[in-house]
C-alpha cells in the first residue's frame, strides 16, 4: 500500500463513511497519524472548555448576586479569608439549579482539621463543588474524581492581589474584570481537558490495536505494526464525535445513555473488523486479477513462442524452396549446357563423305 496524502476533513469523512479507504489511511505515516488524533482532541477539548467558561460566566454572575445579598462581609489579608453571611452561620452550603449543578461550600471560620476534613468529605461526594476555606480554595469536577486544591498564597502572588474586601469581590466579578480570569480559565480547562482526553484515547487505541493485530491475524492478514495503529486510531473518528456530540447534549439538558461508554467501544470494533475485512477482500481480488494478468501474460508469452515457432517453420520451408528452385535451375543448366556441349562435339555428315 502507498501512502496518500489527505487532509484533516478528509480523513474524517474516510473514517467514518468509506471502509475502503482505511488502505490508504493504514499506509499513513504514523507522524501524521498522531497529529490528527492531536488536533481531534484539541477540537474537543476546545468545545468542552468553550461550554464549561460560559457556564463559569453565568455561575459568577450568580455567585456576584449572592454575595451583595447574602454576605456582609469578606476580609483577605495575609493570605487568609474571612467570611461573614447575614445569618451569621460558620458553615455556609449553596447549591445551585443550573445546567451544571454546583455546590458551594464556605467554611473560613473553621479551624480544628476535623472541621476541614468534614467540608472537605462533602465536597467529594459532589459532582461539582467549590469549597471556601481559610487558607485555600477546594474544586471538584465530573471531569476527575479527584481534588483540585489552590492555596490563596498561590493565587495572590500570581495575580497580585494582597488585600480583598466585599466591593473589591463584587468588582473583580465585574464584566470589566473578569474576562481575564475567564481568559485564564478557558485556556487552563482546555489544557486539562486536552491531557485528559489524549491520555485516554492512547488507552483506547493501544487495547484496539490488540483487537486489530488479532482480527488480521484470523483472516490471515499480515499488517505492519505501523498499519495496525492507523486503523486503531481512525476507527476511533467516529466515536469521537459522537462523544462530543453526547457531552453537548448531556451538559446542556442533562439528557444520559447509560451505556455510551460500551457503545463508544463496539462502535470502534466495528469498524476494525470491517475495515479488516475489506482489506482482506481487496487483497483476494488483487490477487485474482494478478492472477489473470500473469495467466494473460503466460497465454500471450505462448502465442508469441508459437507464432515465432511457425515463423521459423515458414522461413524454414522457404530456404527448402529457395534451394530446391536453385538445385532446379542448376539441373536445368547443366542439361542445357550438356546439350550444347553435345551439338559441338558433333561432326557434319558431309565432310565425312
Amino acid at each position: 500500500m502507498e501512502e496518500k496524502k489527505l487532509s484533516f476533513l478528509k480523513k474524517i469523512k474516510t473514517s467514518i463513511l468509506n471502509f475502503d479507504g482505511y488502505q490508504d489511511l493504514a499506509a499513513e505515516k504514523v507522524g501524521r497519524t498522531i497529529a490528527y488524533i492531536v488536533i481531534l482532541m484539541l477540537i474537543f477539548g476546545l468545545i468542552i472548555s468553550l461550554l464549561y467558561t460560559f457556564k463559569f460566566y453565568e455561575i459568577t454572575n450568580k455567585i456576584k448576586e449572592y454575595i451583595g445579598t447574602n454576605i456582609s462581609n469578606i476580609t483577605y489579608k495575609d493570605y487568609k479569608l474571612e467570611i461573614d453571611t447575614n445569618d451569621g452561620q460558620a458553615l455556609t452550603e449553596i447549591d445551585t439549579n443550573e445546567m451544571i449543578p454546583i455546590k458551594i461550600i464556605i467554611n473560613t471560620k473553621a479551624e480544628k482539621q476535623e472541621q476541614i476534613q468534614e467540608s472537605i468529605d462533602k465536597i467529594q461526594k459532589t459532582e461539582n463543588g467549590i469549597l471556601f476555606l481559610k487558607d485555600k480554595v477546594v474544586v471538584k469536577t465530573g471531569m476527575s474524581s479527584n481534588l483540585i486544591e489552590y492555596t490563596y498564597k498561590t493565587i495572590s502572588e500570581k495575580y497580585n492581589i494582597n488585600k480583598i474586601d466585599k466591593n473589591e469581590v463584587l468588582s473583580m466579578l465585574s464584566n470589566q474584570q473578569i474576562i481575564k480570569f475567564l481568559i485564564t480559565f478557558f485556556l487552563t480547562v482546555t489544557l486539562y481537558m486536552f491531557i485528559v482526553y489524549v491520555s485516554s484515547v492512547l488507552i483506547d487505541i493501544f487495547l484496539l490495536a490488540i483487537l486489530t493485530y488479532i482480527v488480521a491475524r484470523i483472516s490471515g492478514l499480515r499488517l505492519k505494526y505501523s498499519a495496525i495503529y492507523n486503523i486503531a486510531t481512525y476507527s476511533l473518528t467516529l466515536p469521537i464525535i459522537l462523544n462530543i456530540i453526547y457531552f453537548v447534549a448531556n451538559f446542556l439538558t442533562g439528557f444520559t445513555i447509560k451505556y455510551f461508554q460500551i457503545m463508544y467501544t463496539a462502535i470502534a470494533s466495528i469498524y476494525i473488523i470491517t475495515a479488516i475485512l475489506m482489506i482482506k477482500s481487496d487483497v483476494i481480488k488483487r490477487q485474482l486479477e494478478l492472477n489473470r494478468i500473469i495467466e494473460e501474460q503466460e497465454r500471450v508469452k505462448q502465442e508469441l513462442k508459437r507464432q515465432e515457432e511457425e515463423n521459423k517453420e515458414k522461413e524454414e520451408q522457404k530456404r527448402r524452396e529457395e534451394k530446391e528452385r536453385k538445385k532446379e535451375e542448376n539441373e536445368k543448366k547443366k542439361q542445357e549446357k550438356g546439350k550444347q556441349e553435345g551439338g559441338i562435339g558433333k561432326e557434319p555428315e558431309g565432310d565425312n563423305a
